[in-house]
């Protein structure tokens, strides 16, 4: 509803306010019943006082033309006889918008990530996204960033790019792998909002309903929403301290023949294992020999804190059976949403296609401020300096946990983002974490992280990186106060 004031006009605001609202009605521009904006947020719109907008509103109730009533607002009650013959002569069918979900979607999904993504009460000490530190965001940089591209680049910057990506950015990651021991050329690169949508993009292009996914078990509880989302099978192989059990995916490969596997090698999530050098020796052998492509998940990879780097599966992959996800949210910024998918070109003209759909291309702005930040050798010291940082905060939440508990086990990851606790008491993990919750701490419990979301798993996942050192110690010791509360 658009309201024009003009304030040097002799008729007094509250009329120009009601005359306008009255032609609008008998215009037909507003319905019977629309809803009209409150005194308040109207006057704020307009930016007049209250009393103004409450004198129309009176004027025009006068008239006959609105009402209000309370719970419902203030709305158009004026019809002429037209309008009420058709009402009072039609049959208007209910609509359950329930009903008519696809039956995909009528799925029960949980909303764990968009509850982790609305991070708003500053109270609560958070361990619970995998969100790198706000605190670490290269401002400096940035600004310089923002600085050259507007003098040098405006024109192309606020334009549209290609929908695999754009082409400098491309080149920048070429040689971003290189680093990782993946030789490839920019045709074997897509650009992609976030890794997420790149997994979403390979499962939509390969998967059909049924089709049987292996995934480490526990994995990433997005894979696991996501793939059950799309009508995939989701079945877990366990794993050990050396990562994904070999024998056991053989076993799975050879009884359900899978369209995929999905692989978190490097400091995994939730558990922060890392697959050793010998299993993803062995692993290639295995998907060679069946022809069961892998999709690799490496957000972490680039936050070693320790220990020697170890070659992607990719990297290993000398008859392209592994797709490559990668992404700069972990190591640089969750807003920027830039990822990047390395596939054979055939797979990736394949994947454009479905591309295209979904949001045409990634945010230019985005690519543009993320390629000039690699152009300019940002990149290596700002994940030196994380990297430090980051150590630092896993050492800590590590003290702290000895220090006050004895009913917690966890594995020290060499790298990543989070502790896999296990809890050694039999504790109802629903209602640790509600009274967690009123205790002002999160994090994300086990179960999430399962295919068949395990109710009794006695295991909870501590994100290290998001927290402030000093929240850390805080959001311990309300964990730990929380867990006496119900043991």
């Amino acid at each position: 509803m658009k309201i024009n004031i003009e304030r040097n006009s002799k008729t007094a605001l509250y009329l120009q306010i009601k005359n306008q609202i009255k032609d609008m009605i008998y215009l037909k521009r507003l319905p019977l019943d629309y809803i009209l904006p409150s005194e308040r947020e109207l006057a704020k719109t307009l930016h007049v006082n209250r009393s103004t907008v409450v004198k129309a509103y009176e004027e025009l109730k006068a008239e006959g033309l609105i009402d209000s009533q309370i719970g419902k607002g203030t709305y158009i009650v004026f019809c002429d006889k037209n309008t009420l013959k058709s009402r009072s002569s039609s049959f208007r069918k209910h609509l359950f918008w329930d009903e008519i979900y696809s039956k995909n979607s009528r799925n029960s999904h949980n909303d764990v990530i968009s509850r982790i993504m609305d991070i708003g009460n500053n109270e609560i000490v958070s361990f619970a996204g995998g969100i790198p530190s706000p605190d670490l965001f290269p401002k400096s940089e940035f600004q310089k960033v923002q600085i050259k591209l507007l003098k040098d680049e405006v024109e192309n910057m606020f334009l549209h790019s290609p929908v695999n990506g754009y082409k400098e950015l491309k080149k920048e990651i070429k040689n971003l792998m290189l680093n990782r021991e993946i030789r490839i050329s920019t045709n074997n690169i897509m650009i992609t909002s976030g890794s997420q949508q790149g997994l979403d993009l390979i499962v939509r292009a390969f998967v059909s309903p049924n089709d049987i996914i292996l995934v480490e078990e526990p994995t990433f509880f997005g894979a696991i929403q996501l793939f059950e989302a799309l009508g995939a099978k989701v079945v877990a192989v366990p794993v050990d301290e050396y990562g994904i059990q070999v024998d056991a995916l053989e076993y799975l490969i050879n009884k359900l023949k899978p369209k995929f596997i999905y692989s978190i090698p490097n400091f995994q999530n939730p558990t922060g294992i890392t697959m050793s050098l010998e299993r993803r020796y062995e692993l290639i052998i295995i998907i060679e020999k069946y022809g069961i492509p892998i999709i690799e998940d490496d957000p972490y990879g680039e936050l070693r804190y320790e220990g020697k780097d170890l070659p992607p599966l990719k990297a290993l992959d000398k008859n392209d059976y592994v797709i490559y996800l990668s992404t700069f949210s972990k190591v640089i910024s969750l807003g920027l949403r830039v990822g990047w998918i390395v596939a054979p070109e055939r797979v990736i003209n394949k994947l454009g296609s479905f591309k295209q759909l979904t949001d045409l291309h990634v945010n230019t702005l985005s690519q543009h401020m993320i390629c000039e930040f690699l152009k300019q050798s940002y990149y290596e010291n700002h994940i030196k300096r994380i990297k430090k940082e980051y150590t630092f905060k896993r050492d800590l939440m590590i003290k702290e946990l000895e220090k006050n508990f004895t009913e917690i086990e966890f594995y020290k990851p060499q790298g990543g983002f989070y502790l896999w606790c296990k809890l050694l008491n039999n504790v109802d993990l629903n209602l640790l974490l509600k009274k967690s919750i009123k205790n002002k701490v999160n994090y994300i419990p086990g179960n999430f992280f399962y295919a068949k979301n395990k109710e009794k798993s006695n295991f909870i996942r501590l994100n290290f990186t998001y927290p402030k050192k000093e929240e850390i110690v805080i959001g311990i010791k309300r964990l730990k106060n929380t867990l006496n509360e119900i043991i």
